[in-house]
């Protein structure tokens, strides 16, 4: 008893510590998809989903401001009625106001994503507004490549899943493993 004790406790400890390591595998998680009904201004727009979006840690021109039209205009043709995803902040999740603060992802081309929060930074059509929150706009890219990064783009709950299904299937190869080698060490019997 002793010996199966040895051999099933570490794919116990296995189990249990995988959550703690499921968040850094999903630094860059899209918790959410979407379709964009309504630009607001450079950096806030509305969803099929119900929700009002700001964009984080960036600042385009208020209505009145040198600037807005400028970049309402360009956010409207980036995601105006286009299905976007959204990387929502794990710290705080919405502003004072109760907007989703996200990096928002849209479809480039077939092969890349682009960010727009920092296609809007790259155009000058806003700047770095830096709040603390889990982003950081000194390591966004204007692209990311599908195929890079495929996990960066299912929602967060279908990324769990998948970690548990790896953690089931290596519970069960070293159960079986373990097994195999108990069977074959038995002594055999001679008449």
């Amino acid at each position: 008893m002793e010996n199966v004790k040895r051999k099933v406790f570490p794919f116990l400890i296995l189990i249990l510590l995988v959550p703690c390591f499921v968040p850094v595998v999903l630094a860059g998680e899209i918790d959410a998809t979407t379709v964009v009904d309504w630009v607001i201004d450079g950096d806030t727009f509305d969803t099929t989903s119900g929700d009002r979006v700001r964009l984080a840690d960036i600042d385009a021109p208020e209505s009145g401001e040198l600037g807005y039209y400028d970049a309402k205009n360009f956010l409207i043709s980036l995601v105006y009625d286009k299905t976007v995803h959204l990387d929502i902040d794990d710290i705080y999740e919405t502003d004072k106001y109760g907007r989703l603060v996200c990096v928002v992802y849209v479809k480039h081309n077939s092969t890349h994503y682009k960010n727009v929060n920092k296609a809007l930074l790259v155009e000058g059509y806003a700047v770095i507004w830096n709040f603390n929150n889990e982003f950081n706009p000194s390591t966004w890219t204007l692209y990311c490549p599908k195929e890079e990064h495929p996990e960066l783009f299912l929602p967060t709950s279908q990324l769990y899943m998948i970690a548990s299904v790896i953690v089931v299937i290596a519970a069960i190869t070293g159960f079986v493993l373990y097994g195999k080698r108990r069977v074959s060490a038995k002594p055999s019997s001679s008449s």
